[in-house]
């Protein structure tokens, strides 16, 4: 048996200890004949919902793998998404209704009478102040169009997610710009401008992954962030105050629009109000964004035209938050990301934005035509 040095042991040592930090399920001792099973099923751990094998030992899940066939994990889930089984299996998870006491403390009731209290305690707001009293709150799910659906019956029209501290600025920006919500060639982009995500950090693994091709094509990365992400270490960090990416993404527009380095054919093709913009950009220099941003005027100048050079395949990330999405001015951070998109004139071209394809889908009543609709547990 070889020896083990100290620095070996130790080395094992802090292994151990972060395994059992984490809280990984533990494996259960293996039979002679050991029932493995993969089961396919959807990571829950994020809004991405990646595609996964459960993969289950004697009954009890034991570890998470990706799908190769999935688009957006190609089979490598995250690290969020490998903690799913530990997420199973903690202790703290809620397996049954809990009701407070009168002590303040919960306690564990039974699914009937979960039910008969909450349906009384509606039907009591309902009759007193109304249905729209009702504010049906929970994160985006696989279940939300039925608890939606079920808010709706119920009278009220205040079913909401987490959009609002997400990417509802993100979505609604980009939707006034384009008409919808594009995504990133991030594998073609020759200038990629990361206002304030760091996908280093993220969910997305195929995003990571397409990126990293175009980082070792030469891609340009440019990363603002008021502190320096993982993200920063693959291209230049520009740090920026918070709330100021409004101010910069202005300048931006600014400069391509005052030096005449925007797209003009792709502007003049498919964009109205440009007259407008034009007009009202004139007060937002790069001289102004610096007391906002802490950027100097030459460096937003320096990047406008790089920017301008690399187009189309010149992207600024809609992220999550379409930059400071968390901040008073974030839809307007927003608007003006996609606003500095569409002078660069970067939507369909390669390495740019793209807007993905719909499935025409029908209602229950009135399905799509050519649709066969079978009843559950149908042949």
């Amino acid at each position: 048996m070889a020896e083990l040095s100290r620095r070996d042991f130790l080395k094992l040592g802090g292994v151990a200890a972060g395994a059992l930090a984490v809280g990984l399920p533990q494996r259960p001792a293996r039979a002679a004949q050991a029932d493995v099973r993969k089961v396919p099923t959807l990571c829950e751990m994020c809004t991405s919902r990646c595609g996964v094998f459960a993969v289950v030992e004697n009954g009890r899940v034991t570890r998470i793998e990706g799908n190769p066939a999935h688009p957006v994990n190609l089979g490598r889930p995250c690290a969020r998404g490998n903690a799913g089984a530990s997420a199973l299996y903690d202790p703290d998870r809620l397996k049954e209704p809990m009701k407070r006491g009168e002590d303040g403390k919960l306690y564990p009731i039974t699914w009937e009478q979960a039910v008969e209290e909450i349906g009384a305690k509606l039907n009591e707001i309902r009759k007193r102040h109304g249905p729209e009293a009702l504010v049906f709150a929970e994160y985006n799910n696989l279940n939300s169009t039925l608890t939606k659906r079920w808010t709706e019956a119920f009278g009220s029209p205040n079913h909401v997610g987490h959009a609002a501290n997400c990417f509802a600025n993100r979505n609604v920006g980009y939707s006034a710009v384009f008409g919808a919500l594009p995504s990133v060639d991030y594998e073609n982009v020759k200038f990629y401008l990361s206002p304030g995500r760091n996908l280093l950090g993220g969910i997305k693994v195929s995003e990571v992954a397409a990126l990293a091709k175009a980082k070792a094509n030469g891609a340009r990365i440019v990363v603002l962030d008021p502190r320096h992400s993982e993200l920063a270490g693959w291209g230049e960090w520009i740090p920026i105050k918070s709330a100021g990416d409004l101010a910069f993404l202005l300048a931006v527009a600014n400069v391509l629009i005052t030096e005449g380095i925007y797209n003009k054919a792709w502007v003049e093709a498919h964009c109205n109000g440009f007259e407008q913009l034009a007009e009202g950009i004139r007060e937002y220099t790069p001289e102004w964004q610096e007391q906002h941003t802490d950027i100097p005027a030459e460096k937003v100048r320096q990047l406008a035209r790089e920017m301008a050079a690399a187009a189309p395949a010149t992207v600024v990330d809609p992220g999550w938050h379409g930059g400071n999405g968390m901040y008073w001015n974030g839809y307007e951070a927003a608007r003006a990301g996609a606003i500095v998109n569409a002078l660069l004139g970067n939507l369909g071209a390669k390495g740019g934005l793209k807007l993905s394809p719909k499935v025409a889908l029908g209602t229950i009543d009135n399905p799509p035509e050519g649709a066969v609709l079978e009843a559950a547990g149908g042949g």
